[in-house]
């Protein structure tokens, strides 16, 4: 599925921002954040019935959008993507690597190590951490030959201190995105291009539902400011990152919207 409808303003050119997940929750909030910044903005999400919901959610700003129905780790549907997207708009100068899964555990009982499958941990690396891999390749030759651009990678407070919700392949993916953020940060520097991370801790949306369920009950009690985050506060960092010259001097760092849980 794709939406092609409107023109862009002169204003928008060399403002291109790619958003992977961006059809819901904090991958959404992002979307409509970089709109809010200028952006001409181009998301993937999986299924085809979300991305037309978030074209709707977003109404006018249809004018300066691209989405398809993609899954992110198809190396050859996103290299067709960039492609159409570069074709019509210009080159990516902004890739947000949001998409991401977390398969709910099966039995409370037991070491959730023992119960994840070599399949199911393969694919959540393949979402998590392998297609920010590719997609950051794919979108890196452009930035280097114009000297300028900017990458944020969405981790977890799951990769950075011991998970007390999400699996041990959802950990190990968000942290190894905190150490491809840093390594992709010192190669691209001496570029122009910045790289960061955010952390978010635990933020309501879809995927973690919603906020009397016991699950977060329990979350709340760890959180100083307390209270759960929004996906706007996340969109909110993304939008000062990859626009604000006050960001200029900011690269490989990983920064924590817990509300303080992680530094508690």
């Amino acid at each position: 599925m794709s939406d092609a409808r409107g023109t862009s303003s002169a204003a928008d050119n060399g403002r291109v921002a790619l958003v992977t997940g961006g059809a819901g929750g904090i991958g959404l909030a992002i979307v409509r954040r970089l709109l809010e910044e200028g952006f001409r903005v181009a998301f993937v999400a999986r299924q085809e019935d979300h991305v037309a919901r978030a074209l709707d959610h977003l109404g006018c700003d249809q004018a300066r959008l691209m989405a398809e129905a993609i899954d992110v780790t198809c190396l050859e549907k996103m290299t067709a993507f960039i492609d159409r997207l570069r074709r019509r708009w210009d080159d990516v100068t902004v890739l947000v690597n949001n998409a991401g899964i977390s398969p709910k555990r099966r039995d409370p009982g037991a070491p959730w190590i023992m119960q994840t499958s070599p399949e199911e941990w393969q694919n959540v690396l393949a979402v998590n951490l392998n297609a920010p891999f590719v997609l950051t390749r794919l979108v890196a030759p452009a930035m280097i030959r114009r000297r300028a651009g900017r990458i944020v990678n969405i981790g977890s407070l799951a990769g950075r201190a011991i998970p007390q919700i999400a699996g041990p392949h959802y950990a190990a993916s968000k942290a190894g995105l905190v150490g491809l953020t840093r390594a992709t940060a010192r190669d691209l520097a001496p570029f122009g291009i910045t790289v960061n991370c955010i952390a978010p801790g635990r933020i309501l949306s879809d995927m973690t539902g919603p906020a009397d369920s016991e699950v977060n009950r329990a979350a709340l009690s760890r959180i100083p400011l307390g209270r759960f985050g929004t996906a706007d506060e996340v969109a909110g960092l993304v939008g000062f990152l990859v626009s604000s010259p006050a960001a200029a001097f900011l690269t490989g760092a990983t920064l924590d919207v817990t509300g303080g849980e992680f530094a508690a």
